[in-house]
């Protein structure tokens, strides 16, 4: 299960723990964990943890974040079988745990899933069960003239996060609500389910690696096989094709049609 911690929730700190295996023994002491570990060689800096009378474990971890060289408290877990909402509040529970023991000390809520810095009354929402889709999953846009909008955090509910290329500025506000709503549907009834945009048009999922055979390349977020286009675009990613009558046994790609049904933003 250790491959399938895709779930990455931390807390930033003022300054980097002395030691995990410390911080994590006070909140067992506490009764908000249930039992620690060592995790292999890591020493006191990483624990494997139980908590909340459940078997499934999480990972707590020192680090420093590279992108802004701050120290975190970083957890690391599999939430992809409580769905959104009771694997957001489980999750949350494990850092507020943590965070209890830290008093003084937490700068921020860094979900390194999702690419978004929250705030403490944000974790003590979501650890009531207070969420909501955008607590999970956030959405970015990115270009000058033509766009991309992308979102994050949605594959640790074992679903793509999406994509949609080629964008006038107008088009950004109405396909991050047609991602919100096909993310809805998957993280109802699955990669089985039927999907459509909100004016009902029928679409279906295409990786990215294979959308971008079909796209221009010159477009924004679009690229080649294997080059990095930064932090957080590596997990499962898709784009959307609207869904026409197969001919021959095969689905035409109508990613143009996607961006056409959307009507522009107000």
């Amino acid at each position: 299960m250790a491959d399938r911690y895709t779930s990455r929730i931390a807390l930033v700190l003022d300054r980097a723990v002395e030691s995990v295996a410390e911080v994590v023994g006070a909140a067992v002491q506490a009764g908000d964990l249930d039992r620690r570990a060592p995790v292999g060689d890591e020493g006191a800096m990483a624990q494997e943890v139980n908590w909340g009378g459940r078997m499934q474990k999480a990972v707590v971890r020192a680090v420093t974040d590279a992108s802004d060289d701050v120290p975190l408290l970083r957890t690391e877990t599999y939430i992809g079988g409580d769905g959104l909402k009771q694997g957001m509040k489980r999750q949350a529970l494990l850092v507020q745990a943590l965070a209890r023991q830290l008093e003084g000390r937490v700068r921020a809520v860094r979900d390194l899933s999702a690419q978004i810095d929250r705030d403490l009354a944000w974790l003590n929402r979501i650890a009531v069960g207070a969420v909501e889709q955008p607590d999970a999953i956030t959405s970015s846009a990115e270009g000058e003239g033509t766009w991309w909008v992308y979102t994050h955090g949605a594959a640790r509910f074992d679903v793509p996060d999406l994509e949609l290329y080629g964008l006038s500025k107008g088009k950004i506000e109405p396909v991050q609500e047609a991602l919100r709503s096909v993310h809805g549907q998957l993280l109802d009834k699955g990669l089985k389910a039927d999907l459509t945009l909100p004016d009902a048009t029928p679409v279906y999922l295409v990786p990215v690696l294979e959308a971008w055979q079909h796209v221009p390349l010159e477009w924004p977020g679009v690229g080649k096989a294997g080059v990095d286009r930064g932090r957080g675009l590596d997990g499962p990613r898709a784009t959307l094709s609207v869904l026409h009558k197969p001919r021959f046994g095969r689905y035409k790609k109508d990613f143009g049609g996607v961006i056409e049904g959307l009507s522009a933003a107000r």
